[in-house]
């Protein structure tokens, strides 16, 4: 934990070199908040749009291969997902916030070098640690099959063999491809950001599955064709980037101090492990104590929770290099009143998802067909969990961008090993619902601290009383709705009640009267939808 003097709302830090003299006038600190706030309306209503076609594109992936493949084998994909992506936690190094922290700033003050530097430093160190974790990897992949994860009676061992080498192989690509991502938000091109991070191989992905479908159900040819898409967007990410910042690959001398950058994200690795391990945790003791049936039981439940984040996702990503550039000036006034108002836009806009998640779970659940209703109490746990989640908002962020990643660290540690503890027990008690519920309980326990250690640091919390608007217009639209879900059965049921239920909550929540900046978000967020299905 941090030593450091807590400063007061509203003013800088002490021993950063800044005086009331120096600090923005009234006006100026006003005109210069109204513009970050446009800054990022405009990056979050892109990454909105942008995070909603990847988000339907994952969940198209999802759906062909659950009900393309069954159960099992769309529990051992998502097994072999589960470890490329603990594995990517680990081979980022945290250089994904490193870039941010380092390029950002470097590029808003026009330093090419420095921004030069961060990207080569962040992309070879990446390539580097990637690829001998992937060979880990496939070359393990033999014991892990063997001695780790439950195979049923009736599959193939080699199956699960071959799963695991594929996804090793796999993860250098996936790790450029994520950290290119990072580069293009360090410069403040969201489009290519959302582009690299959500769309591109999940589309590539999606219509090579298509054609696996199309000439039969080869699980083996579906591996092969994430491993194909995996680099192929890799290769387009360095492009993309090379064509965002073309210093990249001149004569132009970099400039970087590797120590530093290492200081700062490689405790994030920790971080981002110890998430991803709370994220994770659930599925790969399922896989361990279970059996891929029950991870594909599972994952239903946890992929639709997790779409609660999708406007935490895209508000974070525009939210980010501001959080630096305000701690970094000592604004912490302006950060306070920005971090509220982009909790409050978060809550506005994901309540009424995690309603209907946890009322019309048995049914939404069922898209992915009637045999995975057994995932509807594991779906309700879930969202209530990621709702807490999303009602927090960017608070990680917040910590690391103003140095306190050891303290995110130390929460996230903590979670993760109360998490497999958890999993461990509650699985082999209540099965997928004890996988639900020790999940659930870590995730709220863990956001639940970061809020009180960002008070503690920085005597900024989210909370405002305007946000009672939003909650009460949802209690009062799903008491308007409950009578029609019990009276009406069948398909009815939902597709009168989820538009009923929607419609009442955006009634009763203008009738409340909003506030201007949410006024200007939704606008905001309605132009850009319907610019881009006009487009």
């Amino acid at each position: 934990m941090s030593t450091q003097p807590t400063p007061a709302s509203g003013d800088a830090p002490p021993g950063n070199g800044n005086s009331p003299k120096d600090a923005p006038g009234p006006k100026e600190s006003e005109t210069e908040t109204h513009e970050y706030t446009d800054r990022i309306l405009e990056g979050a209503t892109f990454i909105f749009s942008g995070s909603m076609v990847g988000k339907v594109v994952g969940l198209a992936i999802q759906l062909a291969l659950g009900r393309g493949f069954g159960k099992a084998l769309y529990g051992l994909y998502t097994t072999g997902m589960t470890v490329l992506r603990l594995g990517q936690s680990v081979a980022t190094l945290g250089l994904q916030n490193g870039v941010i922290r380092f390029g950002a700033p470097a590029c808003e003050q026009g330093n090419a070098t420095q921004v030069k530097g961060t990207f080569l430093a962040v992309g070879g160190l990446g390539l580097v640690s990637g690829t001998v974790l992937g060979i880990g990897i496939f070359v393990s992949s033999p014991w892990l099959a063997g001695n780790v994860f439950t195979i049923p009676e009736g599959m193939d061992p080699a199956l699960m063999e071959r799963t695991i080498a594929v996804f090793g192989l796999g993860l250098p690509f996936y790790v450029l491809t994520y950290l290119a991502s990072r580069m293009a938000r360090a410069i403040g091109t969201m489009q290519v950001d959302t582009l690299l991070d959500s769309i591109l191989q999940p589309t590539l992905f999606l219509v090579m599955i298509g054609g696996v479908l199309l000439v039969g159900q080869n699980f083996t040819l579906a591996l092969y064709a994430f491993l194909i898409s995996t680099v192929l967007a890799a290769g387009t990410g360095i492009y993309a980037i090379y064509r965002l910042f073309p210093p990249l690959f001149s004569r132009l001398v970099p400039e970087i101090d590797i120590r530093a950058l290492l200081r700062f994200s490689l405790p994030i690795v920790g971080v981002t492990l110890a998430t991803m391990g709370i994220t994770y945790t659930d599925r790969l003791m399922l896989a361990i104590l279970k059996t891929p049936e029950a991870v594909g039981t599972y994952q239903p439940a946890a992929i639709l929770a997790i779409q609660l984040n999708f406007i935490l996702f895209a508000i974070t990503a525009a939210f980010s290099p501001i959080i630096s550039d305000l701690y970094e000036s000592g604004r912490f006034g302006d950060l306070s009143s920005l971090y509220a108002d982009t909790v409050r836009w978060i809550v506005l806009l994901t309540l009424p998802a995690a309603i209907v998640l946890i009322v019309f779970a048995p049914q939404v659940i069922s898209i992915w067909g009637a045999e995975y209703r057994d995932g509807t109490s594991a779906l309700r746990i879930l969202a209530a969990a990621q709702f807490v989640v999303a009602g927090v908002g960017s608070v990680g962020q917040m910590l690391q961008m103003s140095d306190h990643q050891d303290y995110v660290f130390g929460v996230n540690a903590s979670m993760a090993v109360l998490n497999v503890v958890l999993n461990w027990i509650l699985i082999q008690w209540y099965g997928v619902i004890g996988a639900a519920l020790a999940t659930g309980i870590t995730t709220a326990l863990g956001d639940t601290a970061e809020v009180v250690g960002l008070y503690a640091f920085l005597s900024i919390h989210p909370f405002r009383w305007a946000l009672w608007k939003p909650f009460a217009a949802a209690g009062l639209a799903t008491l308007l709705t409950a009578p029609l879900y019990i009276l009406v059965s069948g398909p009815a049921q939902w597709a009168l009640g989820i538009p009923v239920l929607l419609l009442a909550y955006g009634g009763i929540l203008f009738g409340l009267d909003l506030h201007p900046r949410d006024e200007s978000i939704l606008e905001g967020l309605w132009r850009e939808l319907t610019e881009t299905e006009t487009s």
